[in-house]
């Protein structure tokens, strides 16, 4: 396998603050990888580079060979990088199915007409939302949200799939639907780099863990060994309970 993604060297500085402090690690073609840390260690920070939401101070991003870090927004998403976000962002004024449809318009080849609606109503299905294209998305549940975000996602056809907390805030049963959906796209071969805190979902889903603290990367490996760890359980629970 090849990879796909090649972070080097990578700071984020506001200010005087050093978010993200000269992090490297890299994501294979077909691998999902989590990014793991505390709250405030700068993994959000650092999907917001790769996505083009924010500029590295310095180092590098890229994808396929090709460096994309400083690029605006949507040309490193023509580049083939889709997200979702920690507070779900909906079209709440549009259908389900046009809130898909828009991203099928931003393609780099988009989609019109009836192609378009054809090509959504599959993307609903694949994310549990078949048959639902015509109710309007600000009715939607939260998981249904969440479920019509990420079909609006892969409306891009991703080569890269950034999840920044898709499991967060859902109950037992919903969770388990979330982990089946993700099974799926990495069943189809999608590369997928995600931020998450629910460790059973991160056990189930990931076969490599990246892991930040204040800025910095501590940890990088098979995710049994990581979560075992002594620094990362540092991390996340302090060192009296290491």
């Amino acid at each position: 396998m090849t990879q796909l993604v090649e972070i080097t060297g990578l700071k984020k500085q506001f200010g005087g603050l050093t978010a993200v402090n000269e992090v490297s690690f890299s994501v294979t073609e077909g691998e999902i990888v989590a990014l793991l840390g505390p709250n405030g260690s700068g993994k959000t920070t650092v999907l917001n580079m790769i996505s083009g939401a924010l500029s590295p101070t310095s180092g590098t991003i890229a994808l396929g060979g090709d460096t994309i870090s400083g690029l605006s927004p949507h040309r490193i998403a023509h580049k083939g990088v889709a997200r979702t976000f920690q507070l779900v962002k909906i079209l709440p004024s549009l259908t389900v199915a046009e809130n898909v449809i828009a991203a099928l318009a931003f393609k780099p080849y988009p989609l019109w007409g009836s192609a378009a609606h054809d090509r959504a109503e599959e993307l609903l299905v694949q994310s549990g939302l078949g048959g639902r294209g015509g109710e309007y998305a600000s009715d939607l549940t939260y998981i249904d949200q969440k479920r019509m975000e990420l079909a609006r996602a892969l409306a891009a056809e991703p080569r890269l799939l950034l999840l920044d907390e898709w499991l967060s805030g859902l109950n037992p049963t919903e969770l388990r639907v979330g982990i089946d959906l993700i099974v799926s796209l990495r069943e189809r071969g999608m590369t997928i780099l995600l931020v998450e805190h629910i460790m059973e979902a991160v056990r189930a889903l990931c076969s490599r863990a990246v892991v930040m603290n204040v800025g910095k990367k501590i940890a990088d490996g098979p995710t049994a060994d990581v979560l075992a760890d002594q620094a990362v359980i540092s991390a996340y629970l302090g060192d009296a309970h290491a």
